[in-house]
């Protein structure tokens, strides 16, 4: 392929800018979205100034060449058949053909080969050629190497380098990588015809690449903005146009929606917002901004149904959101699989992934909010009790985030689960009882599938009706057995904190649910759940046998049956056994997992104990997680490195190489930094942190000349080692841990794969189902009849702009004036506590009783159509009224723009003197 020809250091000014004005020489770009032909004035490089040149063809096919846009058209020549090759770089399911898991591979840094098994269509990637012998065996296995091309190419470091780059280091710079992406995605949008959808399809892999380095920290941000900042700041201008340019078509078939998405992803990585990602989308920027969700779904998820994301985001406690949903990650991807399905070849199995570039990441499915219910609860005593059926969106969105939460497990959690699986033989014995009906059985599936438990027990049921889960494990408890009860104290001891939890109740036909705080006291540790306050239901007592499985409760309540918590009930919180403000699920005597800003040392393991440390390489990021780095720890006395854990680990065997720190289940697994860490001080011992710790000598686990993670900070001298981390921090977000640390996982995997422990009983015939429906800008209106004023104008300050008509006519204001608060009564408002005077009672007598304010508040649906009399309470503002509970959204705030914030329901009804005459 045709590659750049510098061969300069990244941080000479001069070099710097002759490499910008070369640059020039082949860089030519579209003025509209029409090839017609124009001239230039100058090649000056200030782009600002300088008339832009069309794009032809032979410039297409430069930067497509930087993608290796042949590299699929010459399988003849470089795939091979009948091996495999191995997969520690990761694995993908689904891909429609060889050619696409070359993509694949194209996207992961560390990928050089690839295996596809054509039976299965599983792809693999590997970073050496070898065949494991596993991956894939047999006639209908492919091999190939990154690239077809230049299959050399493949034996040289694929990662992109910020320094020192040149053709015989890396085939491309960052920087043409961006521009190659934003020329393709602007000669999708001019129509050019001899743009291939594979070939796009390539650009945005190898673009997505790099994104994965940059927030790895492998390339820092200097790289694409330090002396190339006047281009690489421009060409995000361009990436921010094209995303903004209405008349561009991308779609699965020409894989723009892949493509598009990953420029998406590179703008918020550099703007820590979605303003110019998604321009005029202030429901997707609104959601990034407040909950770092990024939406890669091809735009199919609607405004409501992003809306629902939000709200469910908003109830989850923060542990779960910063050590599970988003766990060292700068933000959350949500992608929508079959949204970038186009045919066999380009399915959407083979173009999800590729907008994918943060570790933290599931797929929500091809549905809508409110298109039917889901059976939470069947094979079940409670089964269709009321508040067990989900909005089939919403179940799908709790169990897919639930499996996050299984990272926040602490050693005693993953001990427990481990016992109530080994424990729970009957399908009795789990609360999802009615999973697997088909095939074997709850108990068969989930004693084999122990990464469903959580999502399955939290996400399905707890989240949407938290009493109807603990009445279930009551009724089992009667009948003799305590298993689905000690199941339901799991769940609830992975959601609450140190002294509180949540309850999920009431989910209303837009998937909403109430949330309630309740008390609970823990053993001390934190341990389990000993004690359990409702408001409105009572006080539990659990015990607990030497193991911590549940021997025996008590409830204090009189009348059995189903109790949903009481609104406004203030609790006392149980006496604090500890000193300690918050759950420190695994306390930790080292101060604290901080990773060296220039990185870490890593040793070479050895079986002579004598032979000198040797330092392998200096490793600057702490998320790389291939199999290649592994570890052994070290006594935090005497500092000899171990390379297993008999006899310190709890759960460890006798079995040689099966309790390996580095290993699963005997198996090699890919390890980062932090969980290389926290498994040492789990097993009370430490990464190893100074040069006497030796190469970590020994027999077994396989650490014999392998590259070994430390915590010895990297220093002038190491190889690898970077003279700029200190005085060049990368500008782009990087997650900071925190108090947590992740257990054991795999994530390389993305938490991508279609879920079997959803068990979800899709319509025999699919009916086309009424959702929200969708939003259309008056294309006729203009703000005051000025044409340039129209409802692309209002979506770029809707703060300001969404005013009077504009709330009408354009869609970005819909959100102010859709409110996602649901107006409907209370069910458990009672004024002034006294009985009977509930909203029935204030239905009596709206005219008047609706007048007093928490009246109006509490039965917002009664008092809507009641105008406010004169009564003792006036139509006075609220003094403690929150928009959503949001602090700085009271009435002072709603006046700011009455117009526009009196139209949500509530906000008029609790700022009933502000509102008087707007909304």
């Amino acid at each position: 392929p045709v590659v750049s020809s510098f061969s300069t250091h990244a941080k000479s000014p001069q070099t710097a800018s002759h490499r910008t004005q070369a640059r020039s020489s082949h860089r030519s770009w579209p003025t509209s979205r029409s090839l017609a032909p124009t001239t230039t004035t100058n090649t000056t490089h200030d782009h600002e100034k300088q008339k832009i040149m069309p794009l032809k063809t032979t410039n297409l096919l430069f930067v497509l060449a930087l993608g290796s846009a042949d590299a699929l058209k010459s399988t003849t020549t470089c795939f091979g058949r009948a091996r495999g090759a191995c997969a520690d770089v990761g694995v993908a399911k689904g891909i429609s053909s060889a050619a696409t898991c070359q993509v694949q591979c194209l996207s992961m840094p560390d990928c050089k080969y690839f295996s596809y098994d054509d039976k299965v269509k599983r792809c693999h990637m590997c970073s050496s050629d070898v065949d494991d012998g596993e991956s894939c065996v047999g006639d209908h296995c492919v091999h190939g190497p990154r690239r077809c091309a230049d299959p050399a190419a493949a034996l040289r470091d694929p990662r992109v380098r910020s320094r020192a780059i040149s053709t015989d280091d890396a085939p491309t710079t960052s920087l043409d990588l961006l521009e190659a992406a934003v020329t393709t995605a602007e000669a999708l949008c001019g129509g050019v015809e001899t743009l291939d959808a594979m070939d796009t399809l390539t650009t945005a892999a190898e673009f997505n690449g790099l994104l994965k380095q940059m927030i790895a920290g492998d390339v820092a941000g200097y790289a694409v903005y330090g002396e190339f900042l006047d281009d690489a700041e421009y060409l995000a201008r361009e990436a921010a146009a094209v995303l903004g340019d209405a008349s561009c078509a991308p779609s699965p078939c020409n894989a723009g929606l892949a493509l598009f998405a990953t420029l998406e992803a590179f703008l918020v990585l550099v703007d820590g917002h979605g303003e110019r990602a998604w321009p005029g989308d202030a429901e997707r920027q609104h959601v990034f901004a407040d909950h770092k969700i990024f939406f890669a779904d091809g735009k199919f998820l609607s405004d409501y149904t992003v809306a629902r994301v939000e709200k469910f985001v908003e109830g989850l406690p923060t542990h779960l959101i910063e050590r599970g949903v988003r766990a060292y990650s700068p933000f959350t991807t949500v992608q929508v699989k079959n949204a970038f399905h186009c045919n066999s070849e380009l399915s959407g199995a083979s173009q999800f992934l590729i907008p994918t570039v943060t570790v933290r990441a599931f797929n929500l499915h091809n549905v809508q909010s409110g298109a039917w219910k889901e059976e939470a609860f069947s094979n079940t005593p409670v089964a269709g009790t009321g508040g067990t059926k989900g909005d089939i969106f919403q179940t799908i969105l709790r169990h897919e985030a639930a499996h996050q939460f299984d990272r926040t497990m602490n050693n005693r959690q993953l001990q427990l689960r481990q016992r109530l699986t080994a424990a729970s033989t009957e399908i009795r014995d789990w609360p999802r009882a009615g999973v697997n009906s088909r095939n074997g059985g709850a108990a068969a599936f989930f004693r084999s599938a122990t990464g469903e438990i959580i999502a399955s027990h939290v996400g399905n049921q707890y989240l949407l009706s938290t009493s109807s889960q603990l009445e279930l494990g009551r009724l089992k408890a009667v009948e003799g057995d305590l298993k689905p009860l000690a199941w339901f104290l799991f769940d609830l001891d992975i959601v609450g904190a140190a002294t509180t939890a949540t309850f999920y109740e009431n989910e209303k036909d837009n998937g909403i649910v109430d949330t309630y705080e309740v008390m609970i006291e823990r053993k001390p540790g934190p341990g389990a759940v000993t004690r359990l306050r409702v408001p409105g239901c009572g006080e539990w007592t659990f015990s607990y046998d030497d193991l911590g499985m549940l021997t025996g409760y008590t409830w204090d309540r009189t009348s059995l049956g189903r109790c949903i918590p009481t609104a406004g009930v203030e609790l006392e919180a149980y006496p604090t056994l500890e000193p300690t403000p918050a759950p420190t699920f695994a306390p930790s005597p080292h101060p604290g997992p901080q990773f060296p800003p220039c990185g870490v040392k890593l040793y070479k393991g050895t079986i002579n104990a004598n032979k000198p440390t040797e330092v392998v390489r200096c490793m600057t990021t702490a998320w790389h997680t291939q199999k290649e780095v592994r570890y052994g720890c070290c006594d935090k006395t005497t500092n000899v490195c171990k390379r297993n854990a008999i006899p310190i680990r709890p759960d460890a065997t006798l079995e040689k190489d099966l309790d390996c720190f580095h290993k699963e289940n005997g198996k090699w697994a890919a390890h980062n930094w932090y969980e290389a860490f926290k498994m040492c001080e789990d097993a009370g011992l430490k990464l190893c942190d100074v040069p006497s710790a030796g190469p970590c000598h020994g027999d077994g686990c396989q650490l014999n000349d392998e590259q070994l993670w430390t915590n010895i900070p990297c220093e002038p001298g190491d190889p690898g080692y970077d003279a700029t981390c200190e005085a060049q921090p990368s500008p782009h977000p990087t997650a900071q841990p925190t108090e947590e640390l992740p257990p054991d996982e795999d994530p390389t995997h993305l938490d991508l794969e279609e879920d079997p422990g959803l068990d979800i009983h899709w319509p025999p015939t699919p009916q086309p189902v009424a959702s929200p429906a969708a939003c259309e800008d008056d294309t006729d209106w203009r703000k005051n009849g000025n044409s340039n004023r129209d409802c692309n104008w209002v979506g770029k300050n809707t703060g300001v702009r969404c005013v009077n008509e504009a709330v009408e006519k354009c869609c970005a204001c819909a959100p102010l004036a859709d409110d996602d608060d649901d107006c409907s009564d209370s069910g458990t408002f009672l004024k002034k506590d006294i009985p009977g005077k509930g909203c029935a009672w204030v239905s009596q007598n709206k005219d008047k009783r609706c007048a007093h304010e928490k009246s109006r508040v509490e039965c917002c649906a009664t008092c809507t159509a009641a105008p406010p009399a004169d009564d003792d309470d006036g139509c006075t503002d609220s003094g403690t009224f929150l928009k959503n509970d949001k602090a700085g959204r009271s009435c002072v705030w709603v006046s700011l723009y009455p117009d526009i914030r009196c139209t949500h329901e509530k906000s008029k009804v609790a700022c009933c003197a502000t509102c008087t005459g707007h909304g």
